[in-house]
């Protein structure tokens, strides 16, 4: 009877509402046709388009991010943000949806470490952690200055008391002294308890989980230094402030980001280990997937979207040199060698790059790029692309607003033998290719629309880096300014509490 079901929503409920006598009737097991089934179905076609008219109609008034359920629709949100007077920066469509609904909740808490927290998740879609720069700034201690007690600052009562304790006292929470504690780590420590009572403790996202910590030895020396969980003190950098200086200073907040980890963050797309073979005189298509091995092409067509692939081989011809034998949208490729027409849009190429034709714009090629001089009615293209020096001197080259400059991708640690080496990420591996803030702007916003080159192009991890702060002008004190340092010990879980911390 499961067979003579129907398909639509509305259609099974109608169905199922019925006296089973007709039911029975009605199934090909008891010698009935199955008209009746198909008849609700047939209506139930026509109401589910209603009740899905409707469902959008409610969600079009609510201009959030919902649990579940449609969404408004992404037209409207800009209307929205008018009615409120928001100012929408976030490149990211659930960053503008965050704006929108939490305007009013963000004005009410407006200079207020929870407000900036939140509009620094929701606009750049990303962990944060934040320390504010006059807590970092060292200050010449005073005699008869008022300090707070141990217990309010997330600590034992047994600091307080000096006198029977006299090694504690160095450790105490509340000192302002700028010289570190070499006797005592200072570190990130996880918290257990799910719901822990020390009025300190942080709930933050490592490695995509969440995870309850506290700051351990605040006075210690710090075990990462430059890192989230380093509250060391120093002098005022006067610096213009930047991912790497001017962060110590009373009017700068600072925010500690993880890297992205791009096409190889673990779950993000399904993997294929191994070799993959097309010989079929047809199109291919591949979407959302990562090929560990070669691709190889013998006859047809192959279109890519958002796809990491090691190594590209296309040998099958066609019948004409305009039609193209590759055409990738938002890939990552370690090598290329194409026998005809290659066109890549927001593609990244890390080694060397053989076409008999190219057509590429809004790509980066960080390795070697080797095109055929044959061509001189069907020249190659390239625009608003990062290619290698000396490339833009061909003959049978058409180039417009393309940059030599070499980009900076980010350096990654990995565990290698007995040690953590800190190095940038090969293919394969978490945060291959992710463009590092030192890139210089012709990479990092170079793109024909202002985002970055490259295979990242569409999750906009650098128009999102540059959201963050120009949203927070609205929201911090006047003269305060943040910058965004990225931190690779948030994708490390602390160590766990123990006694001696």
């Amino acid at each position: 009877m499961a067979a003579d079901r129907p398909k639509t929503q509305i259609g099974r409920q109608l169905y199922e509402i019925l006296p089973e006598i007709y039911r029975t009737r009605d199934s090909h097991e008891s010698g009935g046709q199955g008209d009746l089934a198909q008849f609700l179905d047939a209506c139930g076609t026509l109401l589910d388009r209603l009740r899905a008219t409707l469902d959008q109609r409610l969600a079009d008034a609510f201009p959030d991010n919902p649990p579940q359920g449609p969404g408004c629709q992404p037209w409207l949100i800009p209307y929205f943000a008018q009615l409120l007077d928001v100012r929408l920066v976030s490149p990211d469509e659930r960053g503008r949806r965050d704006e929108v609904a939490n305007a009013v909740a963000w004005r009410q808490r407006k200079g207020t470490l929870t407000a900036i927290e939140q509009i620094a998740e929701a606009v750049g879609q990303m962990e944060a952690e934040i320390q504010e720069g006059w807590r970092r700034t060292a200050v010449t201690a005073r005699i008869g200055m008022p300090r707070l007690p141990a217990g309010a600052l997330g600590e034992a009562a047994a600091f307080d008391d000096a006198g029977a304790h006299p090694l504690w006292a160095a450790r105490h929470p509340a000192l302002t002294t700028a010289t570190v504690n070499f006797r005592h780590p200072a570190r990130a420590v996880q918290i257990a308890e799910d719901f822990p009572t020390n009025p300190t403790a942080k709930l933050t996202r490592f490695a995509g989980q969440p995870f309850w910590w506290r700051q351990a030895n605040p006075q210690g020396a710090p075990c990462f230094p430059g890192s989230f969980d380093d509250v060391s003190r120093r002098t005022v950098d006067l610096r213009t402030p930047n991912w790497r200086q001017g962060h110590i200073h009373p009017k700068r907040v600072i925010l500690y980001a993880p890297p992205p980890l791009g096409f190889f963050e673990p779950g993000r797309f399904p993997v294929h280990s191994g070799d993959l073979f097309f010989d079929d005189d047809t199109e291919h298509l591949l979407e959302d997937r990562i090929i560990f091995g070669t691709l190889r092409v013998t006859a047809g067509t192959l279109t890519l979207r958002r796809c990491a692939v090691q190594t590209l081989e296309v040998s099958s011809t066609a019948s004409s040199i305009s039609e193209p034998l590759v055409d990738a949208r938002d890939c990552l490729f370690e090598s290329v060698t194409v026998a005809g027409l290659a066109r890549f849009e927001y593609c990244t190429l890390l080694d060397h790059c053989q076409c008999k034709r190219l057509q590429a714009s809004d790509c980066l090629f960080a390795g070697e790029l080797i095109l055929s001089s044959e061509l001189v009615e069907s020249p190659h293209c390239l625009r608003f692309c990062r290619i290698p020096p000396g490339i833009a001197s061909s003959a049978s080259l058409l180039t417009y607003r393309n940059t030599s400059n070499p980009p900076i991708f980010h350096a990654f640690e990995f565990d290698e033998g007995a040690g953590v080496v800190r190095r940038s990420a090969r293919f394969g591996e978490p945060g291959c290719a992710v463009l590092h803030p030192a890139t210089p702007d012709s990479v990092g916003f170079g793109a024909e629309d202002g985002g970055e080159l490259g295979a990242y192009h569409s999750w906009r991890y650098s128009l999102l880096m540059a959201a963050v702060p120009d949203k927070l002008k609205e929201f911090l004190p006047v003269g305060m300014e943040a910058v965004i340092v990225p931190d690779l010990r948030l994708h490390r879980v602390p160590h766990p509490e123990c006694e001696s911390s």
